[in-house]
C-alpha cells in the first residue's frame, strides 16, 4: 500500500514538473525527457493522460534546421479555472480566471462580518459560474488571500492588525463546506510574489523579493522558483534595536517607520501619491533609507536577483527606485546588486487567483 502511495505521489510530482515546463512555453516530448531526466516512456504516459484530460494540445512546431518540424506541446489554458478571493480591510474581490490568468468574471463587495461575508461570497461564486457557463467540475481550486498573519496549513486567518472581526476565522474549512471545492489560503504578500512570478516583473527571475508597502509592510520571498515556506515578515524585522515598540512585541520594526501612514506622520500629505506628486525629496529619501536597511539585510542572506516594490509604493516609482538602488549598491556585501523595480500586477483578483494557478503547476 505504501509503495502504491509513493508511486502516485511521484507520478503527480512528475506531472506538475512537466506542466510547469510547458507553461513557460511550447516544448517537445523529447526535450521534456532530456531536461527532466524522465524516460521517454514515462513522459509519454503522463503527456498522453494530460492530453486525454484536455490539459495539453499538440501542434507542429517550426525550426530553422533541415528535417521534420518537431511536434510541440501547448497548455490549454481553459482546461481548468480557478476562483480567487481577495479579502482586504475594506473590500472583498471575488472572481474566476483561467490557468493563464485571463479574467472570466469579477465582482466586489464591501467588507463585513465573516458570517455575512460567506453568504455574499457563495452567492457571487454561484452567479459567476452560471453567468460564465463554466462546468463546475472544471473549477480546480479556490484560493483566498488576506492580510497576514495567516496559518496557510490550517487555513486560518490569525490576528491581522486592524482586522479584529476576522481574527481566527477558519476560512478554508468553511468555504470548502459551502462550495465543495478545494480551498487554499495565503498571506496577500506571498500571493503578490507569486502573481509577479507568473504575470509581472519577476517572470524571468528565480530568486526575488517582493515588498508590498501600503498601510502595512508585507513581503514575499521566492527562492529557485518556489515560494519560501513559512512567514517572511520583513516588515517585522528591526531597523532600530531601541526603537518604537511594535504591536508584535518587538522594537524598531520596519513597519513602524516605513508603512505609508507612519512615513507620512507629521507631514501635510494624506497619501503616498500626494507626497510623490509634490516631489517631496525628504519623505521619499527617508522612506528609501528605511526600506534599504531591511532589504540589504535580507539580500545578504538570500542574494536576490530582483527586488519588486508593490502596493502604494509602486506609484510613479522612479525616484524611490533610484534612491534604494544607490543605497543597496553602497552597502551590499555581495559583488552584484539586485535589480530594483516596481511590480506590474495591480489586479486584486489576479493576485488571489495566482496562488491556485501556482498550485496547479508546482
Amino acid at each position: 500500500m505504501k509503495c502504491a502511495t509513493n508511486s502516485a505521489l511521484m507520478r503527480k510530482k512528475n506531472e506538475k514538473m512537466i506542466l510547469s515546463m510547458i507553461n513557460k512555453g511550447p516544448v517537445s516530448r523529447a526535450d521534456i525527457a532530456k531536461k527532466t531526466g524522465l524516460t521517454k516512456a514515462a513522459v509519454t504516459i503522463i503527456v498522453d493522460d494530460l492530453m486525454q484530460r484536455g490539459v495539453l494540445t499538440e501542434k507542429n512546431g517550426q525550426t530553422n534546421t533541415v528535417g521534420r518540424n518537431p511536434v510541440m506541446l501547448f497548455l490549454n489554458e481553459k482546461a481548468f479555472f480557478v476562483i480567487g478571493i481577495n479579502i482586504t480591510r475594506h473590500h472583498i474581490t471575488v472572481g474566476i480566471t483561467d490557468l493563464g490568468g485571463n479574467i472570466v468574471a469579477q465582482d466586489e463587495c464591501l467588507i463585513c462580518l465573516p458570517e455575512s461575508a460567506f453568504t455574499k461570497i457563495i452567492k457571487i461564486i454561484e452567479d459567476q459560474i452560471k453567468r460564465s457557463e463554466i462546468d463546475s467540475s472544471k473549477i480546480y481550486k479556490i484560493s483566498v488571500v488576506a492580510p497576514g498573519p495567516v496559518d496557510a496549513e490550517r487555513g486560518i486567518i490569525l490576528t491581522p492588525p486592524n482586522f479584529d472581526k476576522w481574527h481566527n476565522v477558519a476560512i478554508t474549512n468553511e468555504l470548502k463546506r459551502l462550495t465543495d471545492f478545494e480551498v487554499i489560503l495565503a498571506n496577500v504578500s506571498s500571493a503578490t510574489a507569486i502573481a509577479e512570478k507568473y504575470f509581472g516583473e519577476a517572470m524571468d527571475s528565480e530568486t526575488f523579493l517582493t515588498l508590498r508597502v501600503d498601510e502595512g509592510i508585507g513581503s514575499g520571498i521566492v527562492i529557485n522558483g518556489s515560494l519560501l515556506n513559512g512567514p517572511s515578515e520583513l516588515g517585522h524585522t528591526s531597523i532600530k534595536y531601541n526603537g518604537i515598540k511594535c504591536e508584535c512585541g518587538y522594537r524598531g520594526c520596519l513597519e513602524k517607520y516605513a508603512a505609508i501612514p507612519n512615513i507620512l506622520t507629521g507631514t501635510k500629505y494624506e497619501s503616498w501619491k500626494e507626497a510623490v506628486d509634490a516631489n517631496d525629496e525628504k519623505v521619499i529619501d527617508t522612506e528609501a533609507e528605511y526600506l534599504s536597511t531591511a532589504i540589504i539585510s535580507a539580500n545578504n542572506i538570500f542574494d536576490f536577483e530582483k527586488i519588486v516594490l508593490c502596493g502604494d509604493l509602486a506609484y510613479q516609482p522612479n525616484r524611490i527606485i533610484e534612491c534604494i538602488s544607490e543605497r543597496i549598491k553602497k552597502n551590499i556585501l555581495l559583488n552584484k546588486s539586485p535589480f530594483v523595480c516596481a511590480g506590474k500586477v495591480k489586479s486584486k483578483l489576479i493576485i488571489a487567483a495566482s496562488m491556485a494557478i501556482n498550485d496547479f503547476f508546482i
